[in-house]
């Protein structure tokens, strides 16, 4: 898959209608009922998708007939991981990088983020395993 996609208005709409309905999908007449198009053009929505690695479609038998559910293969980004990251407040943001005078893979305040990460981690696997012996 390209690491840089452009789609049309249409497809956009279609993937994130997609991803909100996770790893169940939709079924094609159910998508195309959602975006208000025909199942025509649905169909070439479906197939730039799927061409394009973003979307699969598997074959499934639904009202009496066989039909397409459509699951998007793209996944929501989270980032709720970072959120806490030294990164955007450092002072050093403009000095770090490859050429710069900081660099991420030296940085003792990424370092020390990583290890509070580990160790919060950890601590909730405790908790967990002291919950199950009791």
């Amino acid at each position: 898959m390209q690491d840089y996609v452009k789609l049309g208005r249409l497809e956009e709409r279609a993937l994130k209608l997609l991803l909100k309905y996770g790893d169940r999908g939709l079924l094609q007449s159910e998508l195309w009922h959602l975006l208000g198009i025909t199942s025509r053009d649905g169909s070439r929505v479906a197939i730039k998708l799927e061409k394009r690695g973003l979307i699969k479609r598997v074959r499934e038998f639904a009202n009496d007939r066989w039909t397409m559910r459509l699951i998007s293969l793209v996944k929501p980004l989270d980032l709720s991981i970072i959120r806490d990251s030294p990164c955007p407040p450092c002072p050093y943001n403009d000095f770090c990088g490859v050429s710069g005078t900081y660099t991420p893979t030296q940085c003792v305040l990424i370092e020390s983020w990583l290890l509070s990460l580990v160790d919060a981690k950890a601590g909730r696997v405790e908790t967990t395993v002291q919950a199950v012996k009791t």
